[in-house]
């Protein structure tokens, strides 16, 4: 196993309401940087971040997952957060040792109550938020409506 340095290891967490496409987005970082070699899908229940039985009941993440990708000599550990509510304990959890997330939006449905309250725990956590505007090819997306 390679060993990093502090300096070449960033921990991020996807963000945003469920169904924004938090664990779609994980699934091809890994897939980009060469950690999977094919994508899996939460349909198909083949996704790495959503292995536990009840998310592949739900169709839907239920626990924060960790995983990780390198990119240009740096080791990404990424968080996928679950997206409902009832999860937010998960979603505080990573955003304490997160350096930054990712807020994944929906462009069919912009910002969403989930967003909003995901948002407080940012504020609340000083994290810094990068935006992720997600679903802008599917019919009714609303870009300029979603930022």
């Amino acid at each position: 196993m390679k060993v990093y340095d502090a300096h070449h290891i960033r921990n991020i967490a996807l963000l945003g309401h469920a169904g924004s496409g938090k664990t779609t987005l994980a699934e091809t970082m890994l897939f980009e940087s060469g950690e999977i070699s094919r994508r899996g899908t939460v349909e198909e229940r083949t996704t790495v971040s959503d292995y536990h039985d009840i998310e592949h009941e739900r169709g839907t993440s239920v626990y924060g997952s960790v995983m990780f990708a390198e990119w240009r000599d740096y080791k990404i550990n990424i968080i996928d957060t679950p997206g409902y509510d009832d999860f937010i304990g998960e979603v505080a959890s990573a955003l304490r040792v997160v350096d930054t997330g990712i807020m994944v939006l929906n462009a069919q449905n912009g910002v969403e109550v989930g967003t909003e309250i995901i948002w407080k725990y940012t504020e609340k956590f000083h994290t810094p938020i990068i935006f992720a505007v997600n679903k802008l090819d599917v019919d009714q997306s609303k870009f300029n409506l979603t930022v």
